[in-house]
């Protein structure tokens, strides 16, 4: 069986329409969200793919945010949360409340543990290419999936297979493509793919008058080109 895992879609729905085609495409038999589906974007519609699309989802700290309006004013200019929240209908908004902040998948092939941050901080934890896994040795699960930091990664500690899926829609770093996870359960092994976003994120700055912040990563990425990533 084949996983199909992406997370951080922030918004960007081309991005991440692309990303599930992608998976499709790798074969994989289920789909997960690692949460972040708005945020940055001031846009519902990764919400309605979600609700449409089958996937299995676990909520993220945007996502967190925006059903409970808790975010503070100083950072809504940048996250855009009660634009979005004003979008939503009132099935979306309970829709998005029902996500659990993790899911933990248990068959003969092993313990399966998703979440948007990290074992720990399921909601805020961040685990970066070169944060110390240590923390994690006694996780009860074979693999984890993370996203939240927007960089992706696959390491192995203690037995464990520990897999940071990335952003399929505002990636960060030196490599601003979006990403997706292949996991194949029999072979335990994953793979990272990654994808031109360059086309969706022109699209999102030509939309929406976003924080200078944010415009400024859209447009690097759409700028970008894979032949700049350092070998």
């Amino acid at each position: 069986m084949r996983l199909g895992i992406l997370s951080d879609a922030h918004g960007n729905i081309e991005a991440f329409e692309l990303a599930l085609a992608i998976l499709a495409d790798a074969k994989a038999d289920a789909i997960y969200f690692l949460g972040d589906a708005v945020g940055y974007i001031p846009e519902k519609a990764v919400v309605g793919a979600l609700r449409a699309g089958g996937i299995h989802i676990v909520r993220g700290n945007h996502d967190d945010m925006l059903v409970r309006q808790t975010t503070t004013a100083d950072r809504e200019a940048i996250y855009r949360h009660r634009e979005t929240f004003a979008l939503l209908s009132d099935d979306e908004r309970d829709f998005v409340g029902s996500w659990p902040s993790e899911l933990t998948v248990r068959d003969e092939r092993g313990t399966f543990l998703f979440v948007h941050g990290s074992p720990k901080d399921p909601l805020g934890g961040y685990v970066y290419p070169d944060s110390s896994l240590s923390d994690y040795a006694e996780v009860d699960a074979d693999v984890v999936f993370m996203g939240h930091t927007h960089h992706p990664f696959v390491r192995r500690h203690a037995d464990k297979l520990f897999v940071n899926v990335g952003s399929c829609g505002l990636p960060r770093g030196s490599d601003l493509r979006g990403s997706v996870c292949i996991f194949d359960k029999g072979e335990r092994t994953a793979e990272i793919i990654r994808f031109d976003i360059s086309g969706p994120c022109r699209r999102v700055l030509s939309r929406y008058p976003l924080a200078p912040p944010v415009a400024s990563l859209l447009e690097r990425c759409a700028d970008f080109k894979a032949s700049e990533v350092q070998s």
